[in-house]
């Protein structure tokens, strides 16, 4: 029986869940030779803001400031979310620990993805993932892939050159575009190729 099934007729409250996590966080620190743990992790399913954003520096600095050791073992699962920070996260880190662990339970999608690769070991299982390197952005309030957003433009673009006309239905879309978030689009994907390149 899997470890999982271990939880599924039980029935804890959250000083048990607690209890509990602490307990499997000591066991993979001892089974990693005494490392330091630290769990980076979004409720994935949940319908709340669970991207990387600023909202994380100060807790992880905070956690990471209560680890002991030059060698960590990171536990993350997110969505990814602001390429900056997971730099900013980084650079913490890597400024603490002589070596970085990754670990991947399931997902390190995006700007996750750009964290692992800072990893000097990456572990993983067969049902983990890593996402593409997406640079996200947002504007409105909305939050949306730099890379869609341009090839959107170019599909738009592909299309006034073949038919050489513009289909009317763009025009509000366009009209909302400036030159600017184009830009800034093509630097987000750039610097997002450097980061995962460093």
């Amino acid at each position: 029986m899997g470890i999982y099934s271990e939880y599924l007729d039980v029935s804890l409250d959250w000083p048990g869940l607690t209890k509990e996590r602490k307990k499997q966080l000591s066991l993979i620190s001892e089974l990693r030779g005494g490392r330091a743990v630290l769990t980076f992790a979004s409720a994935m399913t949940k319908d709340a803001p669970i991207a990387i954003d600023y909202d994380d520096i100060l807790p992880i600095s905070d956690q990471l400031s209560n680890l002991t050791g030059d060698k960590i073992d990171i536990i993350i699962e997110t969505p990814g979310g602001s390429a900056e920070i997971a730099e900013d996260i980084v650079e913490q880190i890597r400024h603490k620990f002589a070596e970085v662990a990754m670990i991947v339970p399931c997902h390190a999608m995006s700007a996750g993805t750009i964290m692992v690769m800072a990893g000097d070991e990456i572990l993983m299982e067969p049902a983990s993932a890593l996402g593409p390197i997406d640079a996200q952005m947002i504007q409105g309030g909305k939050r949306f892939s730099a890379h869609a957003f341009l090839e959107g433009l170019g599909k738009i673009k592909k299309e006034v050159e073949e038919t050489n006309r513009l289909n009317r239905a763009y025009i509000p879309i366009l009209q909302n575009i400036s030159p600017g978030e184009i830009q800034a689009c093509e630097n987000e994907l750039s610097f997002s190729k450097t980061l995962v390149t460093d």
